[in-house]
Parts: structure tokens; sequence; C-alpha cells
């Protein structure tokens, strides 16, 4: 009876053994070899924004291009820490984006041919790009270096070719743009486009607030309980996110400056869209990891469709992404520092791009 007892813990320790073996984690299953094409689904493209012909894109850290009409992504940078929002200037030659290199979220910019990015601000606060001004030689961002306290931004205006940082008189803001004409200030002074929050209708759900930057004077144009933000200027109409159809969802929305009315463009039920951007002709957003583009004439939109190619590509980005976390993790049981992880990363995402 004695050594009947001492057996069963001892078959329940192989039976587990067994288990592991039998059944690897995802991190054993991760080979050399990528899955057909086909099969690969990228998905998680975020931070869009559209040109006249491309869309920018972030997937895996990185900025990506591909053509508006869909087809295969190339991408735009790939050194140490991450990047995000992407937003080309009017004329669509240059790149704006907030990268985080040296510890530190900065804005850049960068030929939307390629090359070396060009550092604009320098603060050690947080400075996020929220876009151009209409004569593609300003950058609008949002940053807390002179909010006394990090959890509220305020806006600034930069030259894009760097200098000095002027505040826009306004107490605080998070998103914003600038009217086609120089002239109004369609901002959020609060977000929580970065919550996880559902159906939320507290204090912290922003309205949209036009500023008259020549008098100086402020309306609230939404009023309303849900969430109001990411305003976007085309022409007579001001799109903007909001969640205030009876399916609390965040879709696209339109007011109409001339006769004062709202109306719903988008109208998905399953996901929240995410992150719009505007361009001379074309809306782009996020909705459930997939890019749509919504033409800005007929306000219909459609998935843009990324082929194999950059799947394929998308893969090998993912996986050495990966690989680096994991060894992060493994290393000596406690996780790397942040730049010796870094360079893990940036090592295997060179292994990874010799393989395509």
């Amino acid at each position: 009876m004695k050594s009947k007892r001492l057996l069963t813990p001892v078959a329940a320790w192989l039976s587990l053994l067994l288990g592991a073996v039998a059944f690897p984690t995802a991190a054993s299953v991760i080979t050399n070899n990528p899955p057909p094409a086909a099969a690969v689904n990228a998905r998680m493209l975020r931070y869009p924004d559209v040109s006249a012909t491309q869309i920018a894109f972030v997937y895996a850290g990185d900025i990506w291009l591909a053509p508006k009409t869909g087809g295969t992504a190339q991408r735009l940078s790939s050194p140490r820490g991450e990047e995000m929002f992407p937003r080309f200037s009017p004329d669509g030659s240059q790149i704006a984006f907030s990268g985080n290199y040296d510890g530190n979220l900065d804005v850049y910019v960068i030929s939307a041919g390629g090359g070396l990015p060009r550092r604009v601000t320098h603060h050690g606060a947080p400075d996020r790009i929220l876009g151009w001004y209409p004569d593609g030689t300003n950058l609008l961002y949002a940053t807390s270096m002179t909010s006394q306290k990090d959890r509220f931004n305020q806006l600034y205006k930069v030259p894009s070719t760097g200098g000095l940082p002027v505040q826009l008189p306004v107490p605080y803001g998070e998103f914003g743009a600038i009217s086609p004409d120089g002239r109004i200030l369609a901002y959020t002074p609060i977000s929580v486009d970065f919550r996880t929050w559902k159906r939320y209708r507290g204090g912290m759900n922003p309205d949209i607030w036009f500023f008259n930057l020549e008098k100086g004077t402020a309306r609230n144009i939404t009023h309303d309980d849900a969430n109001d933000s990411m305003p976007m200027w085309h022409s007579h109409t001001l799109y903007f996110l909001s969640d205030r159809d009876e399916n609390k969802r965040d879709n696209i929305w339109a007011y109409d400056l001339r006769k004062e009315k709202f109306r719903q463009v988008t109208f998905f039920t399953e996901f929240d869209v995410h992150f719009p951007s505007v361009g001379p002709t074309d809306l782009v957003f996020e909705n459930g990891g997939h890019l749509y583009l919504l033409d800005l004439i007929t306000e219909k939109y459609q998935e843009v469709e990324i082929n194999r190619g950059a799947r394929r590509d998308f893969y090998f980005a993912r996986r050495a992404r990966h690989r680096a976390q994991s060894h992060a993790r493994i290393r000596r049981g406690a996780p790397l520092s942040g730049l010796v992880a870094g360079r893990q990363m940036d090592r295997l995402l060179q292994r990874s791009e010799r393989r395509i």
C-alpha cells in the first residue's frame, strides 16, 4: 500500500512531462521556414496615413509603405526602437513620425523614398506627432514637456526642419488638426483613445473644440457624452471618430460645417475603428487589424489588401521580434535590458532579412 501511494504523484509528474512533449508551446513551433504565403494573415496594421498614391502604416514596430490601391508593402524603417503615427506631408514627399530610439519618444522626418530620418524634437518628454500644417513647413505635435504633470499634454508647433517649438494658446491638447486655411485648430483637450474602455460615458470622454488662432476664441462643437476624437479636416467637412451610435462602437462620423449637422459614415458593429487619418482624397483607418480606405467624394470604403510578397516579409519581422522577446525572458531567468534586447532584435531582424 505504501509503494502504491508513492507511485501516484510520480505518475502525475510523468503525465505532465509527456503532455509538455506532446503539446509544445507557441515559441517552440516557430521554425525557419515560413508557412505558405496564403496562410499568413498579417493583420495588426496600425496607425495608418494616406497620401495621393501611398498608404503608410506601422507593423512590428516599423513603418511600411504600400500602394493606395493595395499590393506589396515595403519597409521604410528598420532601426532599433519603435516608430508610430507616420504622417505624410501635404505633397506626399516626406513622412513625419514619432520614434523611440534613445529611451524617449521624439518627432522625426524622413523622405517618403527612404533615407536617414531627421530628428526634429529634442526634449526629454515624449512627443507624439499629430500632423502637418497645411503649408507643409510646420508640424503639430502633443507633448507634456511643460505640462508640470505627465497626465496631460499640450499642443506645439515646430518647423519640420527643426528649431524652437511654439506652444499653441490652449491649456490642454491630445489630438488635433489645423483647418485648410490655417485659421482654426480642431482639437480634443483629453483623450481615451489609448484606453481599453468600451461604452464608457464618464467625464474622461472628450469633446471636439474649435479654437480660432486669430481671434483667440473657442467653442465646443460636439456637446456629447460619447467619445468624440481624432478630428480631421477635408474642405467644409470635419471627420472624426465617435462611439455615439446605438451600438456604442467607434466609427467614422462627419460634421458639415455649413449645415452644422452630424452624420454617420461607417457602420462597423464587431470591432471599433482605430486611429483614422485623412489624405488629399481619401481617409484611411484600421478595423479588426485590417486597413480600410474611404473615398471622400462617395464616402464608400473598402479593405486594402496587402499581397503575399509583403506577408512573407511580415512573417519574418514578426518571428524575429518574437524570438528576441523570448530570449530576453529566458536568458539567465530574467529580462534583458532594453539596450541588450534591442541589439538582439537587430541581429535577428538582419538574419531574417537575409532570408527574404
